[in-house]
């Protein structure tokens, strides 16, 4: 026996890709329980089995159209609940069946070669069910029956819990609104004020507190106790929803950095539902007054208040009965509050946010119809921008301190002409260096300087939580329409420097599925495998045109980030300029003042 094999036979390609499907798994488990509550919410607005309000009802009539449903003569309740029925049907069944969402919302030409390769999934859950099966005892021990279903998977997670996700959000909360905010700690407020943390991913209970917190019922209650004011403030993804629709919430945490946030002492409550909560906030929580709320069956945490939706929504009805508790309790909580434990950093940035990829058509000459947009195409084709990267992933601080690999990777882009979206945590992190504001065109290239100048937006455009990388993924696939070609002709990237959570499995190898290039600073358990590292490496980019690509130096990684690009222009017959990459003290030692910018931008701190 081979001392590369395990006890029962399985070599280390075997156990690798296993380990890998299973970890992409849970990531998808936990995508899936977010997609669920949103599917839920979106058919009892429909149904009206609980009294949530359609924010979204023209986004309601662009699905129902996306995905073929016959709306004549039926009102928007009813196509929510059809739509909502459909995206249940793709997340839950277990009997094979045309996957309809997938082959209404992905590129024609990505789901044909899909199809081609055998890899289109029957369901989430499914896949799930079978990734656990495939790999339990004496099961698949084929390392190519394993990648199959790796691939599999990843489209399950795509098109069942995030890009499905990102529509019904958007339907049921609204969708994102320009606005400028102040973002970071120094955004707290500390004098005669309720602060409330929402931190979590799960929307409902978190939107229901948001619709009724300033309402004159709330209000009075806080004067009650001798407070002034009563402030949310967002806490990883549910912050990101929050702040893309101009709701006055700053964004003070990322998942990485919630405990600071809570350190600071200035938090009555820090109410949390599932994914990305760190077990870490509790005891941190203790040594001050602040009180932590679960609010999820799933995402309880030891010593925390429950007040959450049941397991079996038996409660949906009185969510917003259950909304007032979380808020009483915070309320009443003020009065322990101890002035001299309170300690607010003084750091924040102005940032502007809101752009989904309505606006973004909007503001570069697109059809949201006809999934063109015009204006990037032609920027692109010209020149005036290099190419456009996605940056997307939790943060993980094995491989750099809150995002520092992150941000040394926007900096170089933008300063060679590349065009940036963000979301989710290391969305945030780009956030809070200053990067999300037109201020930022002074780090910018020629090109990017005079676009982002006349338009008066950032060279990075924040568009929303970890679930909307459909919107990332929706401005590629239109801008590459709009220029006749398909994904991988593109000069597109996608990055996710510092990978943490299961879940960023799933959303590097769906942008690589749609043929993007995707690349990472921290590398997965899988180094042990050089049959798995050739096939995400190499045979992927053979299969779907796009494949996975690591280095732990950001400068380096940032070199062949534009180097692909230009190779993919050179290819096109683009112009192609010459990148230069900045010194480690240009970069990392010269980041713009993030306080005193922050202190000229709005008085939500």
């Amino acid at each position: 026996m081979s001392h590369r094999d395990s006890i029962c036979g399985k070599d280390v390609d075997l156990i690798v890709a296993g380990n890998a499907l299973r970890r992409l798994a849970s990531g998808m488990s936990a995508h899936g329980a977010h997609a669920c509550e949103v599917f839920i919410a979106l058919k009892a607005a429909g149904d009206g089995s609980a009294p949530i309000p359609i924010k979204c009802p023209e986004k309601a009539w662009a699905v129902a159209g996306a995905l073929g449903l016959d709306a004549d003569g039926k009102s928007v309740e009813q196509i929510c609940v059809e739509i909502a029925d459909r995206f249940i049907d793709d997340l839950q069944r277990a009997l094979p069946k045309h996957h309809d969402t997938l082959f209404a919302l992905a590129p024609k030409e990505r789901s044909e070669l899909w199809q081609r390769l055998g890899i289109i999934p029957i369901s989430a859950y499914h896949e799930c069910f079978e990734s656990n099966n495939l790999t339990s005892h004496g099961t698949d021990s084929d390392f190519e029956s394993h990648m199959q279903a790796f691939l599999r998977t990843v489209l399950a997670y795509a098109y069942t819990t995030v890009v499905s996700t990102s529509l019904a959000t958007d339907i049921v909360y609204g969708l994102p609104r320009r606005s400028k905010l102040n973002v970071n700690l120094g955004s707290i407020r500390k004098d005669n004020c309720i602060n409330i943390g929402i931190n979590g991913h799960a929307p409902m209970v978190a939107f229901a507190i948001c619709d009724i917190v300033g309402t004159p019922k709330i209000m009075e209650k806080v004067k009650a106790v001798g407070a002034e004011d009563i402030r949310l403030y967002g806490m990883c993804c549910t912050g990101g929803e929050f702040v893309e629709r101009d709701l006055g919430i700053p964004l003070v945490a990322m998942a990485s950095s919630a405990e600071m946030a809570v350190a600071t002492g200035a938090f009555e409550a820090i109410v949390v539902d599932q994914q990305d909560v760190l077990p870490g906030m509790m005891p941190v929580a203790r040594r001050f007054h602040t009180k932590v709320i679960t609010t999820s069956p799933s995402g309880r945490k030891e010593g925390a208040i429950v007040l959450e939706l049941d397991y079996y929504l038996k409660n949906l009805d009185r969510i917003y009965e259950l909304a007032e508790e979380i808020l009483d309790i915070a309320i009443e909580n003020y009065r322990n509050r101890d002035s001299e434990k309170i300690h607010i950093p003084d750091i924040r940035a102005k940032v502007e946010l809101g752009f989904s990829v309505e606006e973004i058509a909007r503001l570069f000459d697109g059809s949201m119809p006809e999934k063109k947009i015009h204006g990037l195409a032609r920027l692109l084709e010209e020149g005036k921008i290099r190419g456009i990267v996605n940056f997307g992933s939790c943060g993980n601080i094995r491989g750099a301190v809150f995002e520092r690999n992150q941000v040394i990777i926007a900096r170089q882009l933008i300063k060679n002409d590349v065009l940036v979206t963000a979301h989710g945590c290391s969305g945030m992190g780009l956030l809070f260096a200053g990067l999300a504001h037109p201020d930022a065109s002074k780090l910018c290239g020629p090109g990017l300087r005079e676009l982002v100048e006349a338009l008066q937006i950032p060279p990075v455009l924040h568009v929303g939580a970890c679930t909307d990388s459909t919107r990332a993924s929706q401005v590629m696939a239109y801008t590459a329409n709009a220029a006749g070609q398909p994904n991988p002709a593109m000069p597109f990237a996608m990055v996710a420097a510092d990978p943490a959570a299961e879940k960023t499995m799933g959303a590097r190898y769906a942008f690589i599925l749609n043929g993007i290039e995707t690349y990472s600073c921290v590398q997965d358990n899988t180094l042990a495998s050089d049959r798995f590292i050739d096939y995400v490496s190499n045979r992927l980019r053979r299969m779907v045109g796009a494949a996975m690509n690591w280095n732990p130096d950001p400068y380096q990684t940032s070199e062949d980030i534009l180097r692909m690009l230009d190779r993919k222009r050179e290819a096109l017959g683009w112009p192609v300029s010459d990148y230069v990459i900045g010194t480690k003290e240009e970069i990392e030692e010269t980041i713009p003042d993030t306080v005193e910018i922050g202190k000229s931008c709005c008085m939500n701190g």
